[in-house]
């Protein structure tokens, strides 16, 4: 049982940035991110993502570094692969079963409950959001583009801390996004046209 990492090359925020697996199971992958101080919201279904300044704090908790392709090919015969055309459809289902525990009735488009793991980014949308908050009573930390945004995370934040409650939480903890789409506001009635002589 081993954990492995690539060399970060892919530029993102500034930094260039790597990937963590491991060759046997998920459990045994976060237990590494946590020993090498990884935060658990970079964790993206089948691996982290790692900045190239936490490369001394990997070798520290036993990351074994290789080249990409060959880390690559260790994640596919580990079977932990979730390959690139499967990712929506494995966020979907995450999302759909993070909704059923919690009794959310509507889905939204990327949802996860608890510290592991990151919804995909905030969409153009008009009423898109992408909301997070890592303590029941901590600061929400909310992406919108505007009023609309705002409302509906601040709509769905109140049904998901009532849920959390229900099921003897303090709150919800976790990560949103959604982009629902508006309901159409009905056109004003017409007047009708004074009869004419």
């Amino acid at each position: 049982m081993t954990v492995y990492a690539d060399t970060p090359r892919w530029p993102r925020h500034g930094m260039l940035w790597g990937h963590l697996i491991s060759d046997t199971s998920l459990e045994e992958l976060h237990a590494a991110a946590a020993r090498a101080g990884l935060p658990p919201r970079s964790f993206d279904l089948d691996h982290y993502d790692w900045p190239d300044s936490a490369q001394d704090s990997l070798a520290q908790a036993g990351v074994r570094f290789v080249a990409d392709g060959e880390l690559t090919r260790i994640l596919i015969r580990s079977g932990l692969r979730v390959k690139l055309r499967d990712r929506p459809a494995a966020r979907a289902r995450r999302s759909a079963e993070h909704a059923a525990a919690l009794g959310l009735r509507r889905v939204p488009r990327d949802l996860i409950v608890g510290l592991i793991g990151h919804v995909d980014p905030l969409p153009e949308h008009p009423a898109a959001f992408r909301l997070t908050r890592d303590a029941p009573h901590g600061p929400t930390r909310l992406e919108t583009h505007g009023a609309a945004g705002r409302r509906a995370a601040e709509q769905l934040l109140a049904e998901l801390d009532a849920l959390a409650r229900t099921r003897g939480d303090e709150g919800f903890v976790g990560q949103v996004m959604d982009a629902p789409t508006p309901t159409p506001t009905p056109p004003p009635p017409t007047q009708a046209a004074p009869a004419g002589p």
